[in-house]
Parts: C-alpha cells; structure tokens; sequence
C-alpha cells in the first residue's frame, strides 16, 4: 500500500496560502519509511523518504523546500505495473501579503521521461483581510495533470481561524487539541477524498493516533498508448499508530493498518473509469524514522 496512504496522516498538496497560514508551516524534518502490504491481489512493499526545509529569508520573504520521492514494489498479478516511483519538489515564497509556490511532480515508471509523466503546479495567493485569529485568501492554481479540471487555472477564496486550540482552514483542513493530550485532525482533498485522525499523547515519549480515509493516487506510466491517460489507484484505509521519541528531534513511528476493498482504473480524471480493477483487503505495517531539525 502506498507509502503515504499508510503512513503520514497528512493533506494533499495545498495551495502556499493554505500550507503557509491555513495550517501550522511544517517544521523541517527527513522522514525515512518502508511499508509492507498484504492486501488480497495486491501485496506491496514500499520505501522512501519525505522532507522539508527552509531556504532562508529574502527581505520581506521567507523561502522553503520540499523534496520527497519512495519506491513502489507491488505483485498484483493484474494490468498493474510491477514497478513505480513516487517524487516530488517544491518551492514555496511566504510573506505579509503574497504567497507563491512552484512544483514538479512524477509519480511514473520512468519519473520526469517527458512533460507527459510529469506535473507542474503554480500557486499565486494574496491577503485580502485579515482580523485577529480570522484570514480570508484570494488564490490562482495552476497544474498540468491535475485529477480535475486538468491544465486549466483554477480561482479560490479560502478561509482561515487559527487560535491556541484550534485551526481551521475552509476549504478544508482542521486541526482542533481537545485536550492538553489529544488532537483530532481531518482534511478533505477535492473532489470527494478524506482523511480523519485522532491522536494521545499518552506521556511525554509515547504517542498512539487512530487515523482513516479514502484517498486517490495518480501515476503516469511512461508507455500508455493515450497520453491523455493517466492510472489512478484509490485506497480506503483505517490504521494505528504508535510514535516514540526517544531523543530531541528524533521520532520512531510503527504502523498497523488495515486496507479495505479499493480499486484501480484508467482515465482523463478521477471519474472517468476504464479497465477498472478490484482490490482486496487485507493487513499493513510500516516504520518511520523522522528528524526534526
């Protein structure tokens, strides 16, 4: 099962506005994980890395990174290719009033083989207001093999509130602290895709949280007759997960987790189905080794 499906409870690349005042900005870490999936007719094994890093400062801006890739191994015995790469670099601008963000992705056999296998994004955001914990953004997305609405720029105006418990991004991002040990989040990825989670803090060292939801994968396989085709792997999953920190800066995460029927087809989008296949349940585990910086 795909590495991020399993592992890293987190939404999908958002717009620079939403990542950079919608949530919390993510620390700078490195992120080590492998997984191992034996779900009926598609057991997978998966290994990669994720990470996170600031650029420095440019008067008024402040610059960030992000470079991610994983390895894909699957035995599925259908139309599924045996072998896959997952990457990705990004660039983002953050400051009073304007925010940009640039990336590539290329989740193919052959990753960045052509501007077929390869998706490039644009991020522009401005501030229109902004009132004590209250934010409302005016932005302009831009993707070339995005899973709706493919190449075409896309307009939105989102709405933040940050305070000390609770931060909420619309459309959609929440992360609420219940209590001085618990934190439930959830995220929903347009057009219909979702994740929830809860976590404990059971003691300083020791974190348990429970997390769930449907989400999409879009891979380009470099020898597709029809470029305009794209292969989409769709997971509902329900997990656990036990984190220990055992030193300052360092996380060590073990996953359980269960993967319910999914399916994998071809189309131009998320709801063009063709050679749809079926997927069967089955167990996962994974381990994560993560380093703040």
């Amino acid at each position: 099962m795909k590495t991020t499906t399993l592992l890293v409870l987190l939404a999908l690349p958002l717009p620079a506005a939403a990542q950079g005042r919608g949530r919390p900005p993510a620390e700078d870490h490195l992120a080590v994980t492998s997984v191992f999936s034996g779900r009926s007719g598609f057991d997978s094994r998966s290994a990669g890395f994720k990470s996170s890093f600031a650029l420095g400062r440019l008067g008024s801006y402040s610059f960030g990174g992000s470079a991610d890739a994983a390895h894909l191994r699957t035995w599925t015995g259908g139309t599924f290719p045996g072998e896959l790469y997952e990457t990705s670099l990004g660039l983002r601008a953050r400051g009073k009033k304007w925010s940009f963000g640039a990336g590539l992705k290329s989740n193919s056999d052959r990753p960045y083989n052509s501007p077929s296998e390869t998706d490039f994004s644009l991020d522009v955001s401005a501030t229109l207001a902004r009132r004590g914990p209250h934010t409302v953004l005016f932005g302009l997305n831009y993707s070339t093999r995005r899973s709706f609405l493919r190449g075409l720029p896309f307009p939105y105006i989102s709405y933040s509130y940050t305070s000390e418990n609770l931060t909420v991004f619309f459309p959609f991002a929440l992360r609420w602290k219940t209590s001085a040990a618990g934190e439930l989040t959830a995220s929903y990825f347009p057009p219909k895709y979702f994740s929830l989670g809860y976590s404990q803090k059971m003691s300083p060292a020791v974190t348990l949280a429970l997390s769930g939801g449907l989400l999409l994968t879009q891979y380009l396989p470099a020898d597709r007759p029809d470029k305009d085709y794209a292969l989409f792997l769709e997971q509902p999953h329900a997990g656990l997960r036990t984190t220990v920190i055992p030193a300052k800066g360092y996380e060590v995460s073990l996953w359980t987790a269960w993967g319910f029927k999914g399916r994998y087809f071809t189309g131009k989008q998320y709801d063009d189905h063709h050679a749809k296949t079926s997927i069967g349940a089955g167990p996962a585990a994974g381990l994560t080794l993560k380093k703040t910086f």
